[in-house]
């Protein structure tokens, strides 16, 4: 199998992942065909439950969230499984986005967050989104698709380790 894809400093552990992601059982939620068009046609809160399904089906001991960066390279590795445009760290004049996903008619942009307190998550989410606007994320080349994009806050607290607040962005 070849790879086209720029993975970063992470190829190997993104290898691997890749790997575990496709001897997933389809059964499972979300790995299922129901949410093949998820990204395409989905609401943000469909995103997001389907990030926290994957999320939820990694052993936290073999890899841990534990910050932003490992994060945005656990969903990249599910985005590319699913055979999905996906750009990590997309750069435009203003800065990177975090994830940046292309079909025909939409394109989603998330701006990730990393915290292990929930009292500093809002304030996260305040900052994303601020993110967001600042540095117009996904307007580059945009052309006449829909634009989703994106704020969320991950708390990697061994409680939560989810995705738990998130935001529409709306310019």
């Amino acid at each position: 199998m070849q790879f086209n894809y720029p993975l970063g400093g992470h190829d190997l552990f993104l290898l691997v992942s890749f790997y575990g992601f496709l001897s997933f059982d389809t059964n499972n939620s979300a790995f299922s065909l129901k949410n093949r068009y998820v990204f395409e046609n989905g609401t943000v809160e469909d995103i997001i439950a389907l990030f926290n399904d994957v999320l939820s089906t990694l052993s936290y001991d073999k890899y841990p969230v534990d910050n932003e960066s490992v994060l945005r390279a656990l969903l990249q590795v599910y985005l590319l499984g699913r055979n999905l445009d996906v750009r990590i760290e997309q750069h435009n004049c203003k800065g990177r986005s975090d994830i940046l996903v292309n079909f025909s008619k939409r394109r989603v942009v998330l701006e990730l967050k990393y915290t292990v307190k929930t009292s500093e998550e809002q304030q996260k989410l305040k900052d994303a989104e601020q993110q967001i606007i600042e540095k117009n994320y996904g307007l580059e080349n945009l052309q006449d698709r829909e634009l989703l994009q994106i704020a969320c806050v991950f708390n990697g607290d061994k409680d939560k380790r989810q995705i738990t607040v998130y935001k529409k962005v709306d310019l």
